[in-house]
């Protein structure tokens, strides 16, 4: 989990300039995603993690990148986004369906 301070797409933006959409950025970023072999759990809730504090300008910054080996033994995982309270982010929760008993 991290703010990486970096968005995957155009769509994770919202009301700014597209900064990070012309200098390759995401390009980079979604590169060394995969270079890690990780993936984004699947995402339930707000389509935004950070706002501007005057509402103007939002972003997908928040997120958590999960090995194929943590879905195999967790296969429910998703991340769901929580209420945020004076923070400009919105906490992100990991949370699995899948229940071990043993």
């Amino acid at each position: 989990m991290e703010d990486f301070n970096n968005i995957r797409n155009p769509a994770e933006r919202s009301g700014a300039v597209q900064r990070g959409w012309e200098d390759n950025s995401h390009r980079e970023f979604n590169e060394w995603i995969a270079e890690l072999e990780v993936e984004e759990a699947l995402w339930v809730g707000r389509k935004f993690t950070w706002v501007r504090p005057n509402g103007t300008a939002r972003s997908k910054l928040d997120r958590f990148l999960i090995s194929p080996e943590w879905l195999t033994k967790w296969p429910g995982t998703s991340q769901y986004t929580l209420e945020r309270n004076f923070l400009d982010h919105y906490p992100v929760l990991l949370k699995s369906k899948s229940i071990d008993w043993g």
